[in-house]
């Protein structure tokens, strides 16, 4: 059964977060109807105006295609959601830098404020936009703190390690017997203090960022979480690649790879959230065009209308004029020879000057 491209397009940017990975490859129709199943609480009313069976089947088709797998097959059967226009483009840049600057603000105020002894008040929130954008693009607040707080613990106890293998002494002096003795710009800092006493082989710095500023790097990760400040889907996204490359650096390679994992997993689901919205960015658009046109037509008909009740005013004021012309005349004398009112009262006029002369005569 053949289905519409609109059904085809919602059920591909619903379970797009779904079939990725190993389920994009799946092919077996109880495959696929079983992973629906598992996440059917999270697509209640798709599934409700669908129908199981047509989500299937629709499912089943796309990955035929193999359009959840390949975003290039995704592009040729739906390029519709991968097309932006420039203003929305320079939108969404100037929306993601505007958010960049207010987070460093943000810290920065913090950082201010903690010499001062306290916090700041609060941030005033930018003029809302008539038409708002979907731009930047944020997480959960639950999510992040997840994320954050996960990749934090994660990067202190590979600090904590290395510490114990390359110089112990370190540990000894600050009394630190385990990860969480310390947070973690206390570690970084720690350590970026004492790099010449790590030997060569203790750093492996492929990035060719100098030294100081790998480790410095995830504080912005450290102060995002314990001050909760909200933060961009890109901003973690940046801030799960810094964690990487500094655990690679401090050659925990096994935290490496998990934190690339979960910096590869976050760019994925900011690309479905980017598509989802160039969709209903799209869709908006094309219904503003519409209620423009609308808008317009309606302009046109609230001028006709007043346009046609001024003339059939203007037609009743005649047709009136004229009913009253014919009852003047029915009035005061036989059709024909009342002549109009002025031309009448002007006849009065100089009646009554040739009386006044032939009185002035005699």
């Amino acid at each position: 059964m053949a289905h519409s491209s609109a059904d085809r397009r919602r059920v591909f940017l619903a379970y797009r977060t779904v079939f990725t990975g190993p389920q994009a490859h799946i092919r077996r129709t109880k495959k696929v109807r079983e992973v629906i199943e598992q996440h059917r609480s999270s697509f209640k009313s798709l599934i409700q105006d669908f129908g199981l069976n047509k989500v299937v089947d629709i499912v089943k088709a796309l990955l035929d295609q193999c359009v959840f797998e390949s975003e290039l097959k995704a592009k040729v059967i739906f390029p519709e959601l991968f097309h932006t226009s420039p203003t929305r483009d320079v939108q969404r840049n100037e929306s993601e830098n505007d958010a960049a600057r207010s987070a460093a603000e943000a810290l920065e105020e913090l950082a201010l404020a903690s010499e001062r002894g306290g916090l700041g008040g609060d941030r005033e929130e930018s003029a809302t936009q008539v038409t708002p954008s979907l731009y930047p693009s944020f997480l959960p607040y639950k999510i992040q703190h997840l994320i954050l707080t996960t990749t934090q613990r994660e990067l202190e106890e590979c600090c904590f390690e290395f510490a114990a293998k390359w110089l112990p002494s370190l540990l000894e002096e600050y009394k630190w017997d385990c990860a969480e003795a310390a947070e973690l710009t206390k570690w970084t800092k720690a350590l970026a203090k004492r790099l010449d006493k790590f030997p060569p082989s203790a750093i492996d710095n492929d990035s060719k960022a100098p030294l100081e500023e790998v480790f410095f790097s995830t504080n912005v990760l450290r102060h995002t979480a314990v001050h909760r400040l909200t933060t961009t889907a890109q901003g973690i996204h940046k801030m799960i690649q810094l964690a990487s490359r500094l655990a690679r650096t401090l050659g925990d390679h096994s935290r490496a790879i998990e934190l690339e994992n979960l910096h590869l997993e976050i760019g994925s689901r900011i690309r479905d959230m980017e598509l989802n919205k160039n969709f209903l960015e799209n869709r908006l658009d094309e219904q503003l065009q519409a209620i423009s046109e609308q808008r317009a037509e309606l302009d046109k008909k609230e001028k006709e209308a007043i346009a046609t009740m001024l003339q059939e005013d203007q037609e009743n004021k005649l047709r009136i004029g004229s009913f009253l012309e014919d009852a003047v005349k029915n009035t005061f004398g036989r059709p024909g020879e009342i002549e109009p009112v002025e031309l009448t009262v002007n006849g009065a006029h100089e009646n009554n000057r040739e009386e006044q002369e032939d009185i002035s005569e005699s």
